[in-house]
């Protein structure tokens, strides 16, 4: 699934945007799925780029903003680390219904003003890559750098975008979306055994939360629903067809008979074996009728 679909993505590139514009830190968001959401006024700083584009084909980077997603998520808090690089980075992962969706990240950036000492450490390491030394030079030396108070507020900061983000919902599937795609989904696949965390999976919201919206729009829970579409179609199935009663559960997902007769009895005020009968009884009526 496209991380667009789950994302409200001008609204969280705006977010992004003021908040890089006001610290003067790139900030950038990672969906659950490890896709960049990237701001657009920052950007990644150009030492980053430098990196991610020569150094080890950015396999570093990688696994250094991979791992500081992992972490933050394990923690469910924020994440300050030192990426392979010597750069310091600020995670923080957002959950939904207890749902991990992403995480925002802020940075490179340096505790401190760059100096040739530190330089020389990422020099070591940067040598023998296939790419511009002068450059990478150049894009170290214009890193941001912010003492150890700043951080602590532009953390403060990052904590209120991040509740800014939930609490106006930003990051999720719109509810009519997702019971559009769960309701196509039962209605071709209700004759399998369909649990609510596999379809919760499906448009990655938790189960709890896709229940609430079962009861919130269509007024009925997950259960009934699916219950309501296997009777639906036995319905159909005895009126046009010759079937049996048992055939006919087993083929709309519900193996015990006896069960599927209660639900159906319930349903429709007759039981199903006596709606053939009645099924069968007006056939022979109409037939005749028409000879």
């Amino acid at each position: 699934m496209d991380f667009k679909e789950i994302i409200k993505y001008d609204d969280l590139i705006s977010v992004l945007d003021n908040f890089s514009y006001i610290t003067g830190i790139s900030a950038n968001f990672l969906t659950a799925d490890n896709q960049w959401v990237e701001n657009k006024k920052k950007g990644t700083c150009g030492f980053c780029m430098l990196m991610k584009q020569y150094y080890q084909n950015g396999e570093a980077c990688r696994n250094s903003d991979l791992a500081g997603a992992q972490t933050a998520q394990k923690k469910k808090g924020v994440h300050v680390y030192r990426c392979h690089m010597g750069l310091v980075e600020a995670v923080i992962p957002l959950f939904f219904n207890n749902s991990y969706i992403g995480a925002l990240f802020i940075g490179q950036i340096l505790l401190e003003p760059p100096t040739e000492e530190m330089w020389q450490e990422v020099f070591k390491k940067i040598k023998d890559q296939p790419l511009d030394i002068e450059a990478a030079r150049r894009s170290f030396f214009n890193l941001t750098h912010i003492d150890h108070e700043k951080l602590q507020s532009v953390l403060d900061m990052m904590h209120i975008v991040a509740k800014y983000i939930l609490d106006s919902e930003m990051i999720r599937i719109s509810s009519l979306s997702s019971i559009e795609k769960i309701i196509e989904y039962i209605k071709n696949h209700y004759m399998e055994d369909i649990t609510l965390d596999d379809l919760a999976k499906m448009v990655y919201l938790s189960p709890t939360y896709l229940s609430y919206l079962f009861k919130k729009q269509l007024g009925i829970t997950f259960k009934e629903y699916l219950i309501n579409i296997r009777l639906k179609k036995s319905k159909e199935l005895i009126e046009t067809t010759d079937l049996s009663i048992g055939e006919i559960s087993k083929m709309v997902g519900i193996e015990d008979q006896n069960y599927f007769s209660r639900l159906f009895k319930k349903k429709f005020g007759v039981s199903p074996l006596n709606y053939k009968k009645d099924k069968y009884i007006y056939d022979i009526y109409k037939k005749n009728a028409n000879t």
